[in-house]
């Protein structure tokens, strides 16, 4: 099975700006509903990303960041220029033992050149404080800036969302064990009806169930919104926060 990854990799050479996200099903979001959204773009290249502190995003490990990376905030529209947007450069990122082979531990943290002004556009998206699993059949959204139809490589100009279901990992794990193995890093969503779902660079948005937020979208079938095989996140478990919380918290001698 080939992974949004390697379709990443494709749609940038095919699309004339190397976009690679979508949102399948899904709405325009309200300009500025979801102020936590970061756009981070390298050399055309596009993913999403969170803001968990004025100067840190986290995103998903395979999501490509370096020193031509510019991250932006208070994106809604990517053509249409607003007072709110705050555009930064790339200052430095750290992932933890990221396997792309088996997905795992697919996130990492992406420190700003400065710290971003919040306000009504701009904020942050507090980490989770509970770390049991997503029950099944939980209704959770996420948001990103890509195509609405899985057929048609197209970028959407606005930020879109969807709602999406969560279901248990045992299901999920079921539905792929033929191509990869779901560990306890990781939580999904499906949709049997195949009309809904994340795809290419939605990579390393916010996966947000009761309000709270559980997991980055990382990895899917090789045709999104496929009706028998899940999307899958890496589940922000108790470790993963910890580990988070201690390095974007550290005391370095950066000035900005």
């Amino acid at each position: 099975m080939l992974f949004w990854i390697l379709a990443c990799l494709l749609a940038s050479l095919l699309l004339p700006n190397g976009e690679c996200s979508d949102i399948i099903g899904g709405q325009e979001a309200a300009p500025h509903s979801r102020p936590y959204m970061a756009l981070l773009e390298t050399n055309g290249y596009r993913c999403a990303g969170t803001l968990i502190k004025a100067d840190w995003v986290l995103t998903a490990a395979h999501c490509k960041v370096n020193s031509a990376t510019t991250i932006k905030l208070g994106v809604h529209s990517k053509t249409v220029a607003n007072k709110y947007v705050q555009t930064f450069k790339y200052l430095r990122s750290k992932k933890r033992n990221y396997n792309m082979r088996t997905r795992n531990n697919d996130f990492k943290i992406v420190q700003l050149s400065g710290k971003a002004k919040l306000n009504t556009a701009v904020n942050i998206l507090p980490l989770p404080e509970k770390f049991d699993d997503v029950k099944d059949g939980t209704v959770c959204n996420t948001a990103g800036w890509g195509t609405t139809k899985k057929d048609i490589l197209q970028p959407a100009d606005k930020l879109m969302e969807v709602s999406l279901t969560a279901i248990s990992r045992e299901k999920c794990a079921e539905k792929w064990k033929s191509d990869i193995k779901i560990t306890k890093n990781m939580m999904c969503t499906f949709d049997a009806s195949g009309k809904k779902d994340v795809c290419r660079g939605d990579s390393g948005g916010p996966l947000i169930c009761e309000e709270m937020f559980r997991g980055i979208v990382s990895f899917g079938p090789e045709l999104c919104a496929n009706p028998k095989l899940p999307s899958v996140y890496t589940f922000l478990t108790k470790d993963y926060v910890n580990w988070i919380k201690k390095e974007i918290n550290k005391k370095t001698n950066t000035i900005y």
